[in-house]
């Protein structure tokens, strides 16, 4: 049965309006940045939600120069989080630091160029779409927001209200929550089943959901089941849902385990308005690595989406690394809910991206001869420095040892490829640094004999190195012991196989592109290459389309690359044309030469123009 109408609705906003920017906490590099609002606070919810900013205060997220995850969002990466951010410990690895158009809006692209762009895009002039954009207007500067309509005022005649007595501890608990921590109650249609059923608990703090929409939009907010939510929808709406999928949310702040914070990560919500695109968001009830409940969360928020302007004509979910994941298991999942979805950088296959990561330390314990003293993300970067150290500028120096992991590693995680070393420098620190959310599992069975096997427990993510066979190409190694003595981790073939946090089954009955970089060490293009030999098995081949593009780091894409891989996800929807994809089943040296734009300027595959 449909809600009555929402009591926090806002109306659309004019040109002279102005949409409210949250600026993150951040370390002591950015001293004028203001703390996150979490809903324990309520005293800071009621400054935040009036208070507007100036241009000038509005800073959009960094990325890394080396394409590496934030240790803090936007500010100090990976590389250089010791040196600049020595104050204040770990406070989560952010997996936000993206450069695909749905986060990272391109502040040279103005809503009359996007529709310009897309209209192009609509009648197949791509190339024309993938040019300079000299001639685009500035984009407009945010206005103030205007004030909520005065309540209406006592009758006169009446008496005056009676002075309100200071409360005490006790009347103020009993007080109702604010508006923004008030549920919502979302009953799912009949039948649908829930992923995970038993989310992780803890003590979170919840993000402040409100929000302002942009011009020509209206905005909802609010709680689903302990997630808070966003939804925007354009006046001009055309039917299309987009479910946005937030990444990995980091580290607490004693880099210890999963955020304690449960934050939005928002789309990039000109870009999608322009289009007549709506777009819903969550935060997720848990954080941590659980794309299962992402599903279970997103789903949640379409049918308030529904509830409140009618279904959608067609819904589709798109997120990068963890969110990748999620938008892979909600095509494989609920086909009959969406009619796409996109991953960039995704974590393919789930549970495999933990499988990898278990792998890398349990091969680094082989190495250095002894587990970790410390697992939290210091002490496990510490431990790993015998094998090797990355400076601040991205660089990475090896020990005989640390060259013969990086072997490994290099096979493990795709095999030899373009961008390989640089991105194993990017992502040295935060790969030993999540060991944080495995060694707790391993840690119980130490001491560890050699080619012992440790069973992970069904409380835990559904580890399984028990089939890999290591190798290494150009180092001399005894990988005959070497696959012997290493540490193995199992876990229950029917934990496994729960889709919710286990491993993928190859189902894929609607269209799924993904996009990823050569040199991702974090969710390496081993994933999208074992996925895509899942599927092609399954029988469901044609669904599935994977694009590689030639460079290091953790989803560095460029914007014409994103936008290229856009406008064929969106041709292959409406126009039924398959869009053209990378085999990843044979020698990775050459992927990625078909759909990469901006070239490394060493890249031996680079085309070399007349000019040069």
């Amino acid at each position: 049965m449909p809600l009555s109408p929402p009591q926090r609705r806002r109306p659309a906003l004019t040109n002279s309006d102005q949409t409210v920017t949250k600026v993150d906490k951040t370390c002591p590099v950015n001293p004028s940045a203001t703390p996150r609002t979490t809903l324990n606070k309520p005293e800071q919810i009621r400054t935040n939600r009036n208070t507007a900013k100036r241009p000038d205060q509005i800073r959009p997220p960094s990325t890394s120069a080396r394409g590496g995850m934030n240790w803090r969002r936007g500010e100090c990466d990976a590389g250089a989080y010791a040196a600049r951010c020595p104050r204040r410990g770990y406070d989560g690895i952010q997996d936000r630091s993206y450069r695909y158009p749905f986060l990272m809006p391109h502040p040279a692209l103005t809503r009359r160029a996007l529709l310009q762009r897309s209209a192009r895009l609509a009648v197949g002039a791509a190339a024309a779409l993938l040019v300079g954009c000299a001639d685009d207007e500035p984009p407009p500067q945010p206005q103030p927001q205007p004030e909520r309509p005065a309540q209406p005022q006592e009758p006169q005649g009446e008496p005056p209200p009676e002075p309100q007595q200071a409360q005490t501890p006790q009347q103020a608990e009993a007080q109702p929550a604010p508006a923004a921590q008030q549920q919502q109650a979302i009953e799912p249609p009949p039948g649908r089943r829930r992923l995970v059923s038993d989310p992780p608990t803890a003590a979170y703090q919840l993000e402040e959901p409100e929000f302002a929409p942009l011009p020509g939009a209206t905005a909802e907010w609010g709680v689903i089941e302990g997630a808070g939510y966003r939804i925007e929808v354009p006046d001009n709406w055309s039917g299309d849902l987009v479910l946005w999928a937030h990444g990995f949310s980091g580290l607490n702040e004693a880099g210890d385990g999963p955020s304690e914070e449960l934050s939005f990560e928002m789309p990039d919500r000109s870009l999608l308005l322009a289009t007549g695109a709506a777009w819903a968001t969550s935060t997720y009830r848990a954080s941590g690595y659980v794309p299962g409940l992402g599903v279970d969360d997103l789903l949640l928020v379409k049918d308030r989406a529904a509830e409140l302007y009618g279904a959608p004509r067609r819904t589709f979910c798109a997120g990068g690394s963890m969110g990748g994941a999620t938008a892979q298991l909600m095509a494989q999942e609920f086909p009959d809910e969406i009619a796409g979805a996109v991953a960039f950088c995704g974590a393919l296959g789930n549970v495999w991206v933990a499988d990898y990561l278990a792998a890398w330390h349990t091969l680094a314990m082989w190495f250095l001869g002894a587990p970790p003293t410390r697992v939290d993300a210091a002490g496990l970067i510490e431990w790993a420095a015998p094998l090797g150290v990355a400076d601040d500028e991205g660089q990475l120096q090896l020990s005989a040892d640390g060259e013969r992991f990086a072997a490994v590693i290099e096979q493990l995680s795709g095999g030899p490829r373009w961008g390989f070393r640089e991105g194993l420098a990017a992502q040295w620190n935060t790969s030993f640094a999540v060991g944080a959310l495995t060694w707790p599992s391993l840690t119980p069975a130490a001491p560890f004999d050699p080619g012992e096997r440790i069973q992970i427990d069904d409380s835990q993510i559904p580890i399984d190195t028990t089939a890999f066979n290591y190798a290494a190409q150009g180092v001399d190694l005894d990988l005959e012991r070497l696959n012997a003595e290493v540490v193995r981790v199992a876990s229950s073939p029917a934990h496994r196989a729960d889709p919710g946090v286990g491993a993928p089954s190859g189902r894929l009955e609607v269209p799924l592109l993904c996009l990823k970089t050569t040199g991702d060490l974090f969710t390496p293009i081993h994933l999208d290459r074992d996925y895509q030999r899942l599927v092609a098995q399954a029988g469901h081949a044609q669904n599935l389309a994977i694009r590689a593009v030639r460079r290091a780091g953790h989803c560095t894409f460029a914007p014409l690359e994103l936008t290229a891989a856009l406008a064929a996800f969106l041709f292959w929807l409406d126009l039924g044309a398959t869009p053209a994809a990378e085999d990843l089943g044979g020698d990775l040296q050459q992927a990625g030469a078909s759909f990469t734009i901006d070239w490394d300027p060493d890249d031996p595959l680079r085309p070399v123009s007349g000019q040069e």
